[in-house]
């Protein structure tokens, strides 16, 4: 196994001197492999799901889009790891970088699962005192080498999920801006069902509840591939207002309904891949990622 991580990693090395668009031909050969294989099997189920009004065909299309552009930010990595700082600078471009403006207050950053999140990560944590939570990798190289880019970089302390939300609140007070991505499901556990494309999603209450214990901006913003391959922009939107507002579950429909929007603006981008809707309201519902019939 470890022969195998080595490998692995030698070839993101040698991947990372080529130009983006070497690496975007690279990736759009292998999602149109992969798209007939049991590995685009939970990205179909989702599109199908998320995006009845369009045909089997057009929904095939997307789901190639979405993972020649995933398996793209994967081939990256290596950018991420390796390359120097102004390279990375180079890459990713930041928008509307007056919307981070909080006198002084921290922020947290919402942010959607699109493919660019470990370049959106990356540069933001050059650009900002940050704070991050991470699950270590299985994988010793791995892990190592994650935790070595993300110190070369910037200045972001990473704390570990199991250790909880205190040391997480303690550095959101102490001025740290977070980078949050809660459109994932984590079970029914400090979640409630709220609207995701229509579909009741469990949803994590933590964006509300961490805003109003550290009095934190909520600042919107979205990683996207830029066309041609320029590279990736960070779009930050103006600071919510009245947010907490008091009503966790308006506050919860406010959050998946920008990342709703923002999935829509950049479908091919967004992680598909992922069993969003895994955890069902009613237990007795059937399996939600068996594959339906209207798939075959």
């Amino acid at each position: 196994m470890m022969m195998g991580t080595r490998l692995g990693l030698a070839m993101l090395w040698l991947l990372h001197f080529l130009p983006l668009a070497a690496l975007e031909a690279l990736a759009r050969l292998m999602g149109a492999i992969a798209v007939e294989t049991r590995f685009a099997r939970t990205t179909l189920i989702n599109l199908h799901a998320c995006f009845p009004e369009r045909s089997a065909a057009e929904r095939k299309r997307l789901a190639r889009q979405h993972l020649a552009a995933l398996i793209r930010s994967v081939l990256e990595l290596g950018i991420l790891w390796w390359s120097s700082r102004a390279r990375i600078e180079r890459l990713v471009r930041l928008k509307n970088l007056e919307c981070t403006e909080t006198h002084g207050r921290p922020i947290i950053f919402l942010t959607p699962h699109l493919v660019g999140l470990e370049m959106q990560g990356a540069r933001m944590g050059m650009a900002f005192r940050g704070v991050g939570f991470f699950t270590p990798y299985k994988n010793l190289l791995v892990d190592r080498q994650v935790r070595a880019a993300r110190d070369r970089l910037g200045d972001v302390v990473m704390l570990e999920r199991k250790k909880g939300l205190r040391p997480l609140i303690r550095a959101i007070r102490d001025g740290r801006n977070l980078y949050f991505l809660p459109d994932m499901d984590f079970g029914d556990r400090d979640s409630i069902f709220a609207p995701f494309f229509g579909i009741p999603a469990a949803t994590v209450t933590t964006l509300p509840w961490l805003a109003q214990m550290t009095g934190a901006v909520v600042v919107p913003c979205v990683c996207h591939q830029l066309p041609d391959c320029q590279g990736y922009e960070v779009e930050f939107f103006p600071a919510w207002k009245d947010f907490p507002s008091g009503d966790v579950n308006a506050d919860v429909q406010r959050m998946n309904a920008f990342i709703e929007a923002q999935a829509r603006r950049y479908p091919e981008q967004y992680f598909w891949s992922h069993k969003r809707f895994r955890t069902r309201p009613d237990a007795a519902e059937p399996y939600f990622y068996r594959w339906p019939q209207s798939l075959d």
